[in-house]
């Protein structure tokens, strides 16, 4: 375009800078950062907003908050990935501060924006902002959306309230899915409750959800912890029923539960895993 002697306007700019935020491509950014700036179009909401989006994924949220800051007026989208940046930032404060001045200036709330915020609270210190975001999501009638629902089961399971985690879980049995199920079950296995986490995994195979890395993981530490040997075996076929035993992290999780029992135990699973990951 600008070979061809024509100028980029703030539609085109923003779609560029999109794409460096999909591709994590930071350096191509600030260049075109560097550019909308001569030309005038880093404050146009479009171009400021992708900008904040694109520095905020890269997890520079200097930049970020620069551009935002600079911007003339700000929108739902633009608030959602500074909220949405300090929260992947594992800086909740800030998060959290953005979501109260979003709502201070009168930006409508949205589910994108609700599940942002609550990721944001799975921090201690943040679990009672959380129940008010939860009450929001309730007023506005959110809680059967997958991601505010999903959201929601995660922050209660992270901060121990299990309780509140089963009430959203429960909610709407049709939007139960892989990230809600593993969830709870993290959720039950971190308070050393190994029998409610198995009951949530057979409600899981019952709903014939495929189980991920996670579902496994999280289970397969239960069984160490709780000495659980047998169905630790069980969690071993399944692991190499849906192909996870070439998944690293799965194999380490197995070879440190093993490992709690018996060396004799552990040297043909190591066989196995080392087998099956040069297939």
């Amino acid at each position: 375009m600008r070979s061809a002697g024509e100028s980029a306007n703030q539609f085109a700019f923003a779609s560029v800078i999109r794409a460096c935020a999909v591709l994590g491509s930071v350096e191509t950014g600030r260049q075109l950062h560097s550019l909308a700036l001569k030309l005038g179009l880093a404050c146009e909401l479009f171009v400021g907003s992708n900008l904040a989006d694109m520095y905020s994924n890269c997890g520079f949220m200097v930049e970020a908050c620069k551009v935002f800051e600079a911007m003339a007026s700000k929108d739902a989208v633009s608030w959602t990935s500074m909220i949405d940046g300090y929260a992947k930032s594992w800086d909740f404060e800030s998060a959290l501060l953005s979501y109260q001045r979003m709502i201070n200036d009168g930006i409508g709330v949205d589910k994108y924006v609700v599940s942002s915020a609550l990721s944001a609270c799975s921090a201690p210190k943040a679990c009672q902002f959380g129940k008010c975001v939860h009450s929001t999501v309730v007023k506005l009638g959110l809680e059967v959306e997958v991601a505010v629902g999903n959201a929601l089961v995660d922050m209660y399971s992270k901060s121990g309230d299990m309780e509140s985690a089963l009430n959203v879980f429960r909610v709407d049995p049709e939007s139960r899915n892989i990230v809600s199920y593993s969830s709870l079950i993290n959720g039950y296995v971190e308070m050393d409750e190994i029998e409610k986490a198995f009951s949530v995994f057979v409600d899981l195979q019952r709903g014939r959800v495929e189980p991920n890395q996670f579902t496994f993981s999280s289970l397969i530490k239960a069984c160490a912890n709780q000495a659980a040997l047998e169905q630790g075996i069980q969690l071993h076929a399944q692991v190499v029923k849906f192909n996870f035993d070439r998944d690293s992290f799965v194999s380490s999780v197995l070879v440190d539960m093993y490992r709690t029992f018996s060396l004799n135990i552990i040297r043909p699973v190591l066989i196995s895993i080392k087998m099956t990951s040069t297939r």
